[in-house]
């Protein structure tokens, strides 16, 4: 009986040597997989005050039990380490087929440290492991890349790689995979990019692995019934992420301009769901590997300035973030910008965000065209904010402050920038609006990575789409409510750590319960979990993510919420609502088990068997 075995393919590229291991089954099942397992390898390896963009730094790739199997949800694969953005615990994740193609190749996670003195790439073929001069593919972008070397090595390989934002240390840019999807959040574009390490291209021929396949097969019929039934997947199949658009109109839940708009229905009616699937712009769906949900648009312009354009359509964030938030109404407008920031490899998030601090503190008279090459950061032009990718890219001018993200540009650009930046921890917020749901808010100010709406569950509970009754998560959960909210944000996390352990799409948390997780897990991995040991796991891997930060110089000071979030707006469907973040901190940290200080308590860490993390963190 197999499984998912933890072989690890170990790269050093200062050296140029590649090794292979096998992690220790008891580390496997204490830390799942995925996130969990890749904080404790960070754990053990790296060192808290290493540089991020420094060749000690150490990128983990890795996979779960459930990754790159045929299951729907189970495609995806993570990216972890010390983030450049926000200088502590960093994950990002993407779905598509780069996990299934390394796993079929025999590998469960790609460990890279070191530096390589010129530009390079990696070649997963099965046990053949080569890495291989990248000269030719610095300064292209990720389309181009992508292109090049499936005709290399074939179309079947996939290929993970970094544009010119990468490659120029842009502190959001992230991984692509492929033309679609990127493991966006936290920098790690960047980190590849001081490495030298251009791509990674993975192939391999053999069986996924599974403990028990029938068992597995078994549970896979029934989950892929309850995704078709399911009303959320549906959904997510006829319209795309970007359906949610609408919802978040009428709640509130949608920002606009920069965070002090409430109302954004007029914006919104020219961008939800409807419109992206509509016949001026869809022209088919497409899935991750093993997928049926088909939540991924495959859109054309056929008229204006973009005309011509066939491709990837925007998800939500992307959607939100490159239109209401910097009032920009034209969706062709906003799928071209998108487009541009997948094809230099940047955070769609981060990157949208950062510009509508730009534009705001152009508004306040904080910042001029003086400052910014002459360009126009004002509301709605779309043409300024499409100049400005490319220099953020390639770090030119004013650009070159924006590629810090905003927390780092709004200290560059001085005065009172810093209450246009609306970000937490250094890393940008998404397009959830903790006005609308105030639970969002205590998620945002504690996640793990910083603000998040994908590490937990806590946005899907208060849309109502979501109800898992064994971790104590009920439908119905008040919106506009802060009392009572610590210990429900606490459990959310704690089944998100599963699903970015597992790993399991985030969608498709809203259509199984956890016999169904936990026999996936099981059959999958070969431990004979049951749900007490899997949410003891997930525990101890957010109380270890926190421990790392806390090694890294996180406190209780560092779990606050920026300023634009705690002003009322004066219209839409949040209309004078603010999260009481207070209350639910003194909620929250008791039942998390951390000090006043914000550091786990030597109780919890004594109780989870984490003796090594509390004699670092109360020596």
């Amino acid at each position: 009986m197999a499984g998912f075995e933890g072989k690890m393919l170990e790269v050093n590229l200062t050296t140029g040597t590649i090794d292979k291991s096998t992690i220790d089954k008891d580390v496997l099942r204490k830390y799942v997989g995925g996130t969990g397992l890749a904080a404790k390898l960070m754990f053990d390896r790296v060192a808290p005050g290493v540089e991020p963009l420094s060749p000690e730094n150490t990128v983990f790739i890795m996979t779960g039990p459930t990754s790159g199997t045929s299951l729907p949800g189970g495609a995806r694969f993570c990216v972890c380490g010390k983030s450049p953005q926000t200088e502590m615990w960093g994950e990002s994740s993407s779905g598509g087929s780069f996990a299934n193609r390394m796993r079929s190749a025999g590998w469960d996670g790609i460990i890279v440290q070191g530096a390589s003195a010129k530009p390079v790439y990696m070649l997963i073929e099965d046990d053949k492991v080569e890495i291989k001069d990248a000269s030719d593919l610095w300064g292209k972008n990720t389309h181009e890349v992508t292109d090049i070397l499936k005709e290399r090595h074939g179309k079947r390989a996939s290929v993970v790689s970094i544009g010119q934002a990468g490659e120029n240390l842009v502190k959001f840019a992230g991984i692509a995979n492929e033309k679609r999807d990127l493991a966006a959040r936290c920098g790690f574009g960047a980190v590849m990019g001081s490495k030298k390490l251009k791509a990674i291209v993975a192939s391999g021929t053999k069986k996924v692995s599974l403990a028990d396949p029938t068992a597995y097969a078994n549970r896979r019929k029934v989950v892929t019934q309850k995704a078709k039934d399911n009303i959320a997947t549906q959904v997510l199949g006829m319209m795309g992420t970007t359906a949610a658009v609408g919802v978040s109109v009428v709640t509130g839940d949608l920002p606009g301009k920069n965070w002090t708009r409430g109302d954004n229905s007029d914006i919104g009616a020219k961008t939800d769901g409807s419109v992206l699937s509509g016949p001026q712009y869809y022209i088919g769906n497409e899935s991750c590997f093993g997928c049926m949900v088909g939540c991924k648009r495959v859109v054309h312009v056929t008229e204006g300035t973009y005309q011509g354009f066939e491709g990837p359509g925007p998800e939500y964030e992307g959607v939100v973030t490159l239109g209401a938030l910097l009032m920009i109404d034209d969706m062709a407008a906003i799928i071209k910008l998108n487009e541009v920031c997948n094809q230099l490899g940047m955070d769609v998030i981060s990157c949208g965000g950062t510009i509508a601090m730009a534009m705001d503190c152009m508004e306040q008279g904080i910042l001029t065209t003086k400052d910014t090459d002459g360009i126009e950061l004002t509301w709605g032009n779309s043409a300024a904010v499409l100049d400005m990718l490319e220099r953020i890219a390639r770090r030119e001018g004013f650009g070159d402050v924006l590629a810090e993200g905003s927390k780092r540009a709004a200290k560059r650009i001085g005065k009172n920038a810093a209450d246009y930046a609306v970000e937490v921890k250094g890393l940008e917020v998404p397009m959830h609006d903790p006005r609308a749901l105030h639970a969002m808010g205590l998620s945002y100010a504690t996640g793990s990575r910083g603000a998040c709406h994908t590490n937990d569950v806590t946005y899907s509970l208060g849309t109502g789409i979501f109800s898992w009754p064994e971790f104590d998560l009920l439908p119905g959960v008040a919106g506009k409510e802060s009392k009572g909210m610590g210990p429900v944000v606490k459990q959310c996390q704690d089944l998100g750590v599963l699903c970015n352990s597992g790993i399991l799409c985030y969608m498709i948390m809203t259509a199984i319960n956890a016999e169904d997780l936990v026999d996936l897990m099981s059959s999958s991995s070969g431990f004979d979990y049951d749900l007490d040991e899997l949410k003891e796991c997930a525990e101890r891997i957010w109380i270890l993510k926190r421990g790392i930060s806390n090694l890294m110089g996180i406190t209780a000071a560092d779990d606050r919420l920026p300023r634009q979030i705690l002003t009322p707006t004066t219209d839409g469907g949040a209309a004078g609502s603010v999260p009481d973040l207070e209350v639910m901190l003194k909620e929250f940290y008791p039942v998390r088990g951390l000090n006043p200080d914000g550091r786990p308590s030597k109780e919890v860490l004594q109780r989870l068997g984490l003796q090594d993390l509390a004699a670092k963190l109360y020596s």
